[in-house]
């Protein structure tokens, strides 16, 4: 008996979590709780090869990773909602050959996980994300590459891979080369496999077109294709590879439409174009492809480094590959030494197949230190993209790419997460110095000829999963026409037959399918179902009976409610938190209205990941001067594809808000007295008030209390309705200059000297008052040539305008003028003998002698000159000789004087 599982898979490499855009919602994400891999062949020529398993869940977790033939202890593992955790796997698991083994890595745990698996070596890395047991399927073809490396001759091969996921489980495989044992190409390989073993063939050439089938019961089998080590790109001396690992896609889930993205930073892509088969018509960039340009392998290949629309009338797989580094065209062997990346194979996935939100991993193993993810979605859903909920806009139109848009997004190594109110496709990839890693962000697996699904009779919409209370009819779809379904509700009630059910043809892309309705209406209680119709298939190479699985969930609708402040401004954030009440974990996304009477067009959307722990939605209306009234709507969805959707809106009043300014202020100056600033209210009535350094309440700002610097001063101003406004200025207090025109100085009558003045500050300029006796009045330090005494004040003055001044007197010493007699005979004329200038001549000695060389006077300091009297007594007349040292720089002077009575 074959089973056929009607769910809807999301495949998003690097941990992912995301929810559909494509026929119903799906009730299953590449999220799972089983799945199988194995450690496929990896060359170890650069160093012994590892295997990881990187896992990932929404909700915490535990879980553990076995080997079919126990040759390990089973590992446990414990996960972290939106947390990785990585398990090492042991190198006893190493396919080190063909053929047969039981060494299937089984992965289970308690709740849904995501799992990604990776074997890296040095320079050598493959990855893939693991699809769940529950989304495999039974025709699968290999689709791998040109085998050809740098590695040693016969070492590296082209490989597929089978794992078997129950017992007694048959596999027909259809060669297209000849395998390393000798087995010819065109071989049709008959492998019986158990439980968990796995089945390695290796090529020394490209095994692509390879089929591999489950034939008789057609049990699910797990298919992986890749290369133990592969260079691509023109076979020179700088041949650098890598190995390819990736788990293959069921033939029943491949599209007819593709858009391509060229990878960031490359010189090239080459894509390979898969055929279900050789009658498909192709075409690209809107060209026919002949079937002559079609290979013998069922591959059309090219290479581009633009964006490429591929259509087909008949499924096809599209697959692009990275190149080896350097490579510059695809027809010569030019190289580019700064070039940086190397081989990767990305399965691509259809555009009728979408995901509207997904979470990503971009890895930096090994020395990757570039990473980017290749988005394609409808143009005009390209404004509500959002990468780590911040919108990106930086989309290109594709010319003739049916409506659609894509870009080349740079991101840095760790989690990201990505969203839009649409489907759209993605890919992750990185690239290092001989590095590379790609991965298929998403992918949609579901049979899209053998489903069951529910119709809801009010909207005649079909969907995976339902909302509680709403009744909907059950239906089957098949690829052919069957005599008998049988119902097994899974409930512990009797299974419904019906014979000759009616059957209602309806055409899909050219093929036939019939629809088949259980009779009547089913309400169903929130709750996890699982439902099975088994038919007669008598068309199918697989048995007369065959079981379509049908796994859905029916959600409650939340009570949607959400409060707000009584008192809103439209200046401030308007807060709508959120009261709806919901089963714990089941809302899927909040869409919100903030003007929904006058603008139902523009709203704003929160998944998951996305809403707010505190339950909190900040808007910011446009500042209004008057009150506006706006309509918030919120709708709250719930359930696994957000089906259920609930809502409730309110009116509120958002009060106008206050516009205020604060009048330019000119430059301070530090020594510069208080300023006045001043509020220009524009006639609204309130209360202002400012804060900041410097500066009072009511607005007078004192620059010898703030200091030199830069302050921000505040002024609020509430009106009377409590809505506030605020204006900010920033006033600069530029430092006053310092300046020390230098001590006081004595300057000999005929000589220079320069004034010592010194200054500090920025872009300094000086002044000298007066100019009298200075070689330039507007240097630091002028050359002073005084010849009177002289007061002079420097000014320094900053480039901010801001001045300081200091003074310096300047004594000139003159010369001494000396008389050679005198009369000191009482009449009040020349009575004593006065030395002109010599008493600015601080320190100065005079010494008088007589003929018999007798000191006669002495005195220090010339303030009281000579009256010619010793020791009270006029001296007699005669000639008398002086010494005089003025001192100060000025040289002794001797003479002779005479008294004259």
């Amino acid at each position: 008996m074959n089973r056929v599982k009607a769910l809807r898979v999301l495949i998003t490499f690097i941990f992912v979590c995301c929810s559909f855009s494509a026929f119903a919602q799906g009730n299953t994400t590449n999220q799972g709780k089983e799945f199988w891999t194995a450690y496929m062949l990896h060359i170890e020529d650069n160093g012994p090869s590892e295997m990881a398993l990187y896992i990932t869940g929404d909700q915490n977790t535990t879980g553990k990773v076995e080997i079919a033939d126990g040759s390990f202890q089973p590992i446990t593992f414990n996960v972290t909602a939106n947390q990785v955790t990585i398990v090492s796997v042991p190198k006893t698991s190493f396919l080190a050959n063909q053929g047969k083994f039981l060494k299937g890595l089984h992965i289970t745990a308690e709740k849904r996980v995501a799992v990604y698996a990776h074997i890296y070596a040095s320079s050598v890395s493959g990855a893939t994300l693991l699809l769940p047991v529950a989304v495999l399927g039974k025709d699968y073809y290999s689709i791998n590459y040109k085998q050809e490396s740098n590695g040693a001759e016969g070492a590296a091969y082209s490989t597929f891979m089978i794992i078997a996921t129950e017992d007694n489980t048959q596999v027909e495989v259809t060669l297209s080369q000849t395998l390393i044992d000798g087995t010819p190409a065109g071989t049709v390989l008959s492998i019986s496999l158990n439980k968990g073993e796995v089945y390695q063939g290796l090529s020394a050439t490209d095994l692509t077109n390879t089929k591999i089938r489950s034939v008789g019961q057609c049990k699910k089998i797990a298919v992986f294709s890749g290369s133990s080590k592969i260079g691509i790109g023109c076979h020179d001396n700088n041949f650098t590879s890598d190995n390819l690992f990736q788990q293959v896609y069921p033939t029943a889930s491949w599209g007819k439409n593709y858009i391509t993205v060229p990878l960031k930073g490359r010189h090239y892509d080459i894509f390979r174009v898969f055929l279900s088969d050789p009658g498909t018509m192709l075409t690209v960039n809107g060209e026919a492809i002949t079937a002559a340009a079609i290979q013998s392998n069922n591959v059309y290949e090219f290479s581009s480094n633009e964006p490429n629309t591929i259509t087909a009338n008949k499924p096809i797989q599209v697959v692009q590959y990275a190149v080896s580094q350097g490579k510059t065209t695809p027809n010569s062997c030019d190289f580019d030494l700064r070039d940086r990346g190397d081989p990767e194979m990305i399965y691509l996935n259809p555009i009728e197949q979408t995901l509207d939100h997904v979470t990503l991993y971009s890895s930096g193993y090994y020395a990757i230190n570039k990473h980017y993810v290749n988005v394609v979605i409808k143009a005009n859903k390209a404004s509500s993209f959002k990468i780590d909920g911040a919108p990106y806009t930086n989309f290109t139109a594709i010319l003739n790419g049916g409506g659609y848009a894509y870009a080349q997004i740079p991101v840095q190594e760790g989690t990201h997460y990505i969203s839009a109110d649409d489907g759209f496709n993605a890919i992750a990839y990185g690239f290092g110095d001989h590095e590379s890693y790609g991965y298929s962000a998403g992918t949609n697996l579901r049979n899209l000829d053998e489903y069951i699904t529910f119709v809801d009779p009010q909207t005649n919409t079909t969907q995976v999963n339902g909302c509680s209370g709403i009744e909907y009819k059950l239906q089957l779809v098949l690829p052919y026409q069957t005599p008998q379904i049988k119902w097994n509700f899974n409930d512990g009630s009797p299974v419904q037959v019906f014979n000759s059910p009616i059957a209602v043809p309806f055409q899909r892309d050219g093929k036939t399918l019939y629809r088949y309705d259980y009779p009547g209406y089913v309400k169903y209680p929130r709750g996890n179902y699982s439902y099975t119709a088994t038919v007669v298939a008598l068309t199918d190479e697989c048995g007369s009976n065959r079981d379509i699985d049908f796994d859905f969930s029916i959600a409650d609708y939340a009570a949607a409610d959400f409060s707000y402040a009584p008192s809103l401004c439209s200046a401030a954030d308007v807060i709508i938190h959120d009261r709806s009440v919901a089963e714990p974990g089941s809302i899927t996304k909040v869409k919100i209205w903030f003007d929904f009477i006058n603008h139902p067009e523009s709203f704003e959307i929160f998944n998951k990941n996305e809403i707010p722990a505190d339950s909190n939605y900040h808007h910011r209306y446009p500042p209004l001067a008057t009150d506006a009234k706006y309509t918030v709507k919120m709708m709250v969805y719930t359930g696994e594809d957000g089906l259920c959707d609930n809502g409730a809106e309110h009116e509120i009043t958002v009060k106008g808000n206050p516009i205020v300014s604060l009048a330019a202020v000119s430059p301070i100056c530090e020594g510069d007295g208080p300023v006045q600033l001043v509020a220009d209210n524009k006639d609204f009535i309130g209360d202002g008030i400012y804060t900041g350094t410097g500066i009072t309440s009511t607005g007078l700002f004192d620059p010898a209390i703030s200091g030199p610097g830069t302050f921000t001063i505040t002024y609020t101003f509430i009106r009377q309705n409590g809505c506030q406004a605020t204006a900010t200025q920033d006033l600069v207090v530029a430092p006053l200059p310092t300046v020390d025109a230098g001590n006081d100085l004595t300057l000999l009558e005929g000589e220079s000297v320069v004034l010592p003045a010194k200054a500090s500050g920025s872009g300094l300029t000086y002044k000298w008052e007066p100019a009298i006796g200075l070689d330039d009045a507007n240097v630091l330090n002028p050359v002073c040539s005084a010849i009177d005494n002289q007061r002079y004040k420097l000014t320094v003055t900053t480039d901010a305008g801001c001045a300081s001044s200091d003074e310096i007197i300047v004594t000139v010493l003159k010369k001494p003028v000396i008389v050679n007699a005198f009369t000191p005979n009482g009449d009040g004329v020349n009575d004593t003998w006065t030395i002109k200038y010599l008493e600015t001549y601080p320190g100065n000695t005079v010494d008088i002698y007589n003929r018999q060389g007798e000191k006669v006077y002495s005195s220090v300091g010339y303030a009281i000159p000579w009256d010619g009297r010793y020791n009270g007594s006029i001296l007699p007349t005669g000639t008398y000789y002086y010494i005089i040292n003025p001192k100060n720089g000025r040289k002794v002077i001797s003479g002779s004087v005479t008294i004259i009575k």
